[in-house]
């Protein structure tokens, strides 16, 4: 496990992920808030928001590969 301390808002949080995705949620964080630990907490609304957005875009993307798929 590994922590991650972040300040949203005026709050502080600490974070423990699991090493594999660690990692992988740091590079993410990094290109999202350029490696800033403080974040106001519009702008972390406004990322998830996104990565909502990129979710249902990629069930989208999957649910047309099957449909492909399954016309195969």
């Amino acid at each position: 496990m590994s922590k991650l301390s972040l300040q949203v808002g005026a709050k502080d949080f600490d974070i423990k992920l699991d090493e594999g995705f660690y990692e992988f949620f740091l590079e993410d964080f990094r290109k999202n808030f350029d490696d800033r630990r403080a974040i106001e907490v519009k702008e972390l609304l406004n990322a998830y928001v996104q990565k909502s957005y990129d979710e249902y875009k990629n069930k989208q993307e999957i649910k047309q590969l099957f449909d492909i798929i399954d016309k195969i």
